[in-house]
């Protein structure tokens, strides 16, 4: 728990501001706001989509899907009187009814909320769509996109799950009892909820309220029902409180298990695998539960009504400027195209790597094999599905494609962190511990993320480079972090 002072005035990836004054008692939001002066120039792909290439599911680039949701941004967004950001939209197969930003201003739609919408006749509109589009749009017009960088540091400090849930529960007054409370999902749109605890925002309650209200503005001035906000808010309360139900179950079974698995894992003992330390990695992460595909993290829940309360705030918003707003409702666009063909690929390739991370963990992988050759595009180009094929390509013997594979994953500018991690533990098997060192230390940089600098240490130390080392553990004391500390430390010594 240091430096906290340290992240004051850090990044600001969005170089600019909106002169915000507030949620207005009177007129319109948008009307009070002076947009930003400038944006800066898109960055490289490994930092726009910062830090969903840090999770093992990653991205989705599908322009055949995304098409459709550019143009509902772009009719948005030309209400924004400002310049307008490019604010590029990519896909997901996260499970959960959840969308983000990431700092630096890229949209995320995950599978899990296009389901929803697919599996619910009453919110098939455009315009109940259009609200979630508007809300991260709004978070990046606002400049809340850059906010978010910091708080992905102070929450780096509290990386341990048991810890932060601790300590969020804490924040709260002491509501939530260990082991008895009940468990939530921390997604990143559904459950932004933890921020409102006063533990790590991935949005303040205020920003959560401007992005809503001028979501709305955009939509009345685009021509859509804004009542459909509304909607678009109670879909995300009932997904949420489905999947904090889900959650519960599926930690606890998780928990039931994890020691069966790791005796099984210890007994299939690949130590001598050509690839073992390209299987390292994996295993260890196979081993956790493989609670990562669509699940995210477990934290305690405190059971704030969190959508609920959202969307009674912006109910009063809608009436006091909108109440005589009635436009017709956007159908059969959002409708065909949420039964297109590509949409629906789209959902059915991405339950289908779900399935096998939810096989993964029995180590059937001729399973996996079978369900992965049934992945077509776009899921397919994928690098989640790179991984599970490269894992399952080395369990399954197949060792000089497996580590073709893994090299062309490690190449792309949408690399994933634990793809990084097996790339370079092969390097290192092959005497290329210098190579490694650098492609790290490059990596390192490209994701502004510190958690390899013990694998980093381990590297170093094994090659005897002692002045590495040494740097490195500087490095990684400098970061503050008290986790990465421990384990840098550990890797010192080991």
């Amino acid at each position: 728990m240091k430096k906290f002072l340290a992240l004051a005035g850090t990044l600001s990836l969005l170089g600019c501001s909106t002169s915000n004054p507030g949620i207005p008692t009177q007129g319109t939001y948008i009307s009070h706001i002076t947009p930003p002066v400038s944006y800066p120039p898109r960055p490289p792909l490994q930092k726009l989509i910062f830090p969903r290439n840090t999770q093992i599911e990653g991205v989705v680039v599908d322009p055949a899907v995304t098409v459709y949701l550019e143009q509902i941004r772009d009719r948005l967004l030309a209400q924004w009187t400002g310049l307008k950001p490019e604010a590029p939209i990519f896909l997901s197969v996260d499970e959960q009814f959840s969308s983000d930003v990431s700092p630096a201003g890229a949209m995320f739609i995950n599978a899990g909320m296009i389901q929803y919408f697919a599996d619910n006749p009453d919110t098939q509109t455009e315009d109940a769509f259009a609200f979630i589009i508007a809300h991260e749009l709004s978070h990046i017009l606002l400049g809340h996109a850059a906010d978010k960088a910091g708080n992905k540091k102070l929450e780096q400090r509290f990386s341990g799950v048991g810890e932060l849930g601790t300590m969020v529960a804490a924040a709260a007054g002491g509501s939530a009892v260990a082991g008895s409370a009940k468990t939530a999902l921390f997604s990143l749109y559904g459950a932004h909820a933890i921020g409102e605890y006063g533990g790590f925002p991935s949005w303040s309650r205020s920003q959560e309220e401007e992005a809503d209200t001028l979501a709305v503005d955009l939509m009345a001035k685009a021509g859509y029902s804004v009542s459909m906000a509304e909607t678009s808010l109670e879909a995300l309360n009932t997904a949420d409180q489905r999947d904090a139900a889900e959650a519960a179950l599926k930690e606890k079974a998780a928990q039931e298990k994890a020691q069966k698995d790791a005796e099984k894992n210890q007994q299939n003992n690949l130590a001598g695998a050509v690839l073992n330390p390209i299987l390292t990695p994996g295993v260890s992460l196979l081993g956790s539960g493989l609670g990562y595909v669509g699940k995210g993290l477990v934290y305690v829940n405190l059971d704030h009504p969190h959508a609920a309360e959202r969307r009674e705030e912006l109910s009063h918003y809608i009436d006091r400027n909108y109440a005589d707003l009635i436009p017709a409702l956007h159908k059969a666009p959002f409708q065909k195209w949420i039964r297109s063909r590509n949409v629906q690929n789209f959902l059915h390739e991405s339950q289908a790597i779900n399935d096998v991370a939810n096989i993964a963990p029995t180590n059937n992988w001729q399973k996996s094999r079978q369900l992965l050759a049934g992945i077509g595009a776009p899921v397919r180009s994928s690098q989640i599905w790179l991984y599970f094929n490269i894992l399952t390509e080395a369990k399954t013997g197949q060792n000089k494609q497996a580590i073709a594979d893994l090299q062309a994953a490690a190449e792309r500018d949408d690399v994933i962190l634990a793809i990084v991690s097996a790339w370079a533990a092969y390097l290192e098997s092959q005497g290329k511990a210098d190579d490694a060192l650098a492609y790290l230390a490059q990596e390192q940089k490209l994701f502004d993320d510190p958690s390899t600098l013990p694998q980093q240490i381990k590297i170093a130390k094994k090659a005897k480079e002692t002045i590495t080392v040494d740097q490195l553990v500087v490095e990684c004391q400098m970061t503050g972090i008290d986790k990465l500390q421990q384990a840098c430390s550990a890797a010192s010594k080991s």
